[in-house]
């Protein structure tokens, strides 16, 4: 008996893992260049998506950090900027979303767009 529930505790684990790995967002196709998450033009970017739909939804969010940014070349020297990011809500609960953004860095003729922002527990 103590045999079976080893086994069966190795699969749960086994099963927990593979769920992990699938769980982490990826980039469609496309986006190439793999963005430093860290840097402070991509928390920007990530804060500008955030406070837009927070604005746009009259949602209370605020930012808090990006795991994940990859940018795809665009017409006009322009990127997207796909990212996984955190921001919580108004009673302070963390979620994880995946946005896309559209803009050119360093222009100051151009406006920037949010373009998307989904939750990743759908």
């Amino acid at each position: 008996m103590k045999q079976s529930a080893v086994v069966v505790a190795a699969v749960l684990v086994v099963a927990l893992l593979a769920v992990a790995v699938v769980a982490a967002p990826q980039p469609p196709a496309g986006y190439t260049t793999q963005e430093d998450a860290s840097s402070y033009f991509i928390q920007q970017v990530g804060k500008f998506a955030v406070n837009v739909y927070k604005i746009a939804y009259m949602i209370p969010m605020s930012y808090v950090s990006t795991s994940q940014c990859w940018s795809a070349p665009a017409g006009g020297g322009a990127n997207y900027y796909w990212m996984v990011l955190t921001a919580t809500n108004g009673t302070g609960a963390a979620g994880q979303y995946v946005s896309t953004v559209w803009g050119i860095p360093g222009s100051e003729s151009k406006t920037w767009k949010l373009l998307s922002f989904n939750s990743t527990t759908n």
